[in-house]
């Protein structure tokens, strides 16, 4: 790896508060053909398989699943970088550089903590970025719409088992479910006005564990 992608996996790695157990699982499950010093591998490996080539993926919470949906990310995030440089070094050959124009705040998708349901020409749930990159990241599969016993709540809870199952789109970094019914039963469950096409809720997680997740919904 290169040191500006060292640094920049760094800095993934952190973010993702994960830096920390891949340190820690390197020195106690590297490769036998892998260095002592993580530095000295962090230095020889390649960017690209920086992760599932440093160790043996231990059992548990920081298993094969975790560390496989992690390296998505980060080839993700590598790749962008990549095509940022390459672009780059072909503005600086032709001696241009980029005039910035803004997103409009319309596409920069929807604020934290808050999730979309449109009647327009289909009846669709979006949920925000932060949220659709937890999903993704836990590796979740289904989707379930529950309601508390106790508090009438409305809750989604994403599992790996049963309910609607989650698709992300190609180049969509936003989860969708394009599904009448669900859209049906929050109208009920939320009392909103079944007239109005577009309602912005409010949506916080609820409780994590190693297989679910789960959110509540609020009317504004």
């Amino acid at each position: 790896m290169t040191q500006n992608e060292i640094k920049d996996f760094k800095k993934f790695m952190v973010e993702q508060n994960a830096f920390m157990v891949f340190e820690r699982i390197y020195s106690q499950n590297r490769m036998s053909i892998n260095p002592k010093n993580l530095e000295d591998y962090l230095e020889l490996t390649r960017a690209d398989i920086v992760i599932p080539q440093a160790f043996i993926y231990p059992k548990g919470i920081y298993g094969r699943d975790f560390w496989l949906a992690l390296n998505k990310e980060w080839t993700t995030l590598l790749n962008q970088k990549r095509a940022e440089h390459s672009e780059a070094v072909q503005l600086e050959g032709f001696d241009l550089e980029v005039v910035d124009i803004r997103k409009k705040q319309s596409c920069q998708g929807l604020p934290k903590d808050t999730c979309s349901l449109s009647l327009r020409g289909g009846k669709r749930l979006t949920l925000n970025m932060e949220h659709s990159k937890m999903i993704a990241k836990k590796l979740s599969t289904h989707m379930l719409l529950t309601r508390s016993r106790q508090t009438t709540d409305v809750v989604l809870m994403f599992n790996r088992q049963r309910g609607i199952e989650v698709k992300f789109k190609p180049g969509s970094s936003s989860l969708q479910f394009n599904n009448t019914e669900l859209a049906n039963h929050l109208i009920d469950l939320l009392d909103l006005d079944p007239d109005q096409e577009y309602f912005q809720l409010g949506i916080e997680l609820l409780t994590e564990t190693k297989d679910h997740l789960l959110f509540m919904l609020k009317k504004r």
